[in-house]
């Protein structure tokens, strides 16, 4: 049927419908504008505007500007890359402005991804490799190869110099995002660099090609924690995903972040890594690249503490990954068993003491973790990383973990704590002169609460009484057995450890500590002979003058005995003081809707866990292990602030300070 108009007019259906068809084309027409805006979500703008070599399978918005500018298209980048970066260098050498560096470093590094994806695929094709779900998709390759480390080092070096580079045009802001934009070319470079050394670092100068130019690199500096002897290998730490830690710390800034990882040994049974960035400083501009006279001088730190570095006068802060070391080391199936065979045996591949994560380093306060029984120093990783990761806490202490075998009775225990803290300070300060080392705080998890009180109190007869019924005037000892009760029974408070913090601590015994559990700790729990034969004489002394039988040696042959709720010397510390110039803190744990004084975490009471005399005492609604929870760790950074604050004032009162 004809339109109405066109019914007086006798025409072909041919011509009728290319003249509806051409109306209707120059309705549409008269709708669609060759500029315009879609509507979208701002997820998806974001997309476009983030988009680069780093995050797509092509280059960024200001890139694109710079091939715009020049006439320059992405089919003669992909035919040959090596010809395409040395033209753009070629016409940066005759252009001051900043942004055909960042162009270069982006196109580098997209080409080396490029060419890294293809040899991949291409082992993928013979069977060779195989991707896990993980694995990012394939790229398609450049026409011409190249060599990777040529153009990772290339990303590097011209990133570098948009950075921090000479020049008239002024550098990036640091509200410009083409500076984080160059900063993760840069760090990521560099990164991949380091795989291509296979983890190993060359200590001698060598030249090295670039897509223009070449560049001769030197170690400029190489700090590490310990002999650099001892140094194994190294790995980027983008390398790693991270499992069983709540978050991952980084720290932003230029360099690749690396896991320094120290040679196992008979002590060190495990592969022990530690956080450093390497860095390369640049000396030299875009002339010299072409001319072979550019120098990169590299340097690795080790980032245990805040760490920067001075470029042309500038402070560069590092990028540092403090979680990806913790959890390389804590890797190690040697290391959970730790807590078990100490307990069972009294012995492990490690000697119990106490163990560094950072050299010592005169100006940090000590900060001592005290673990609970059955348990060993890897039960502390959540607090260790978000410890760590804070600027504050980093930059003023220094963490200790100390290792025990928690199946001893606590007095022993509680004794090679306080040699084991007292040896440290002397070897780290023999001269007695770092005022941060007489401003230790302890802080101790269950077992590990008690053996922290005993850092901290004066036990005067209360401890002798309770146990042997007597003063100690008043006992006739051999000056043998006088030796051992001064040792093990009368305690005097560390004069180093100013503040004590405690967690689900047993001050009053443990709920699960009954009869049944002492038995079968009893069988289960080998001791050493050494250890058995002091139990012994110290057994002789209380049966000698216990006659009300408050505490025999078949009743306190382990630490459950000692968390008993019947054990009269447990009872006896509970309700000392603290002496002057100690705080202690409670965080005490109760599971359930009950509200105190009632409740428990399941093995501590809240009534055994409260004492007196404590400057602050958080409840919180979890567990026994309580000490990796966020709000509880929060806590523990609220005291230690609070006792830098205290230690400021004591230490301007030191002389010299």
């Amino acid at each position: 049927m004809q339109p109405f108009f066109l019914k007086t007019i006798n025409l072909p259906h041919r011509v009728v419908f290319c003249i509806v068809i051409s109306a209707m084309a120059i309705v549409i027409s008269g709708c669609a504008t060759p500029v315009g805006v879609t509507r979208v979500s701002e997820k998806a703008v974001y997309r476009q505007i983030d988009s680069s070599a780093l995050t797509t399978n092509s280059y960024s918005s200001y890139t694109a500007v710079v091939l715009h500018r020049h006439g320059l298209n992405e089919e003669d980048f992909l035919g040959d890359p090596g010809k395409f970066v040395r033209n753009l260098h070629e016409i940066a050498s005759n252009d001051d402005r900043r942004d055909l560096l960042l162009a270069m470093s982006e196109l580098c590094f997209l080409a080396a991804q490029k060419a890294e994806n293809a040899q991949k695929q291409e082992l993928l094709d013979n069977r060779e490799f195989f991707y896990s779900v993980s694995e990012p998709e394939i790229l398609f390759p450049v026409q011409k190869p190249v060599n990777l480390r040529e153009f990772y080092l290339g990303s590097a070096v011209y990133a570098y110099l948009f950075l921090l580079g000479p020049g008239n045009d002024p550098p990036p802001g640091s509200f410009d995002r083409r500076f984080r934009l160059a900063c993760d070319l840069y760090n990521r470079s560099i990164a991949q660099l380091i795989i291509f050394n296979e983890g190993k670092i060359a200590l001698h100068d060598k030249v090295l090609p670039l897509p223009t130019g070449s560049i001769h690199l030197k170690l400029k500096t190489l700090e590490m924690p310990w002999d650099t002897t001892e140094l194994d290998a190294v790995f980027p730490a983008d390398a790693f995903q991270i499992h069983g830690l709540s978050v991952r710390n980084r720290m932003p800034g230029m360099g690749a972040p690396i896991l320094a990882v120290r040679k196992k040994s008979p002590g060190r049974p495990v592969s022990a890594a530690v956080p450093a960035t390497i860095f390369m400083e640049i000396k030299g501009g875009l002339n010299d690249i072409g001319k072979g006279n550019c120098i990169g001088e590299v340097s690795i730190y080790s980032t245990m503490s805040e760490s920067n570095v001075m470029v042309n006068g500038q402070k560069v802060p590092l990028e540092t990954d403090l979680t990806a070391p913790i959890a390389y080391t804590f890797n190690d199936p040697i290391l959970w068993s730790l807590g078990l065979n100490l307990f069972r045996m009294g012995q492990s591949l490690f000697k119990p003491g106490i163990y560094t994560i950072q050299p010592h380093k005169p100006g940090l306060i000590p900060l001592v973790l005290v673990h609970g029984t059955m348990s060993s120093p890897v039960w502390w990783a959540e607090m260790l990383n978000t410890l760590r990761s804070d600027p504050q806490i980093r930059k003023h202490f220094q963490i200790w973990l100390y290792l025990y075998d928690s199946g001893k009775p606590v007095v022993f225990s509680a004794e090679h704590l306080r040699n084991s803290i007292t040896s440290k300070i002397k070897k780290c300060d023999p001269e007695g002169k770092d005022p941060a080392l007489k401003n230790v705080v302890v802080l101790g998890h269950s077992q590990g609460g008690l053996l922290a009180r005993y850092t901290a109190v004066e036990t005067g007869d209360a401890l002798v009484k309770a146990v042997l019924g007597k003063p100690l005037n008043e006992l006739d000892l051999s000056p043998k057995e006088k030796e051992m009760v001064n040792r093990y029974i009368v305690v005097h408070p560390l004069p180093e450890v100013r503040r004590v913090i405690f967690i689900s601590t047993p001050h009053r015994g443990s709920i699960l500590a009954g009869n049944f559990a002492r038995r079968m700790a009893a069988k289960f729990i080998a001791l050493p002979s050494d250890f058995i034969q002091v139990g012994t004489d110290l057994m002789n002394i209380t049966e000698k003058f216990s006659r009300a039988g408050r505490l025999k040696w078949s009743m306190a042959k382990t630490s459950i005995d000692s968390m008993a709720s019947d054990n009269p010397g447990l009872l006896a510390v509970a309700e000392l003081g603290f002496p002057p110039g100690v705080k202690g803190h409670s965080i005490i744990a109760i599971k359930g809707d009950e509200q105190p004084p009632e409740g428990d975490d399941g093995v501590v009471a809240y009534k055994s866990a409260h004492i007196k005399g404590v400057e602050s005492e958080l409840v919180v609604p979890y567990g026994h292990s309580c000490q990796m929870e966020p709000v509880v760790i929060e806590e523990v950074r609220r005291i230690l602030i609070e006792h830098l604050k205290d230690s400021n004032i004591i230490l301007k009162q030191q002389p010299g300070k």
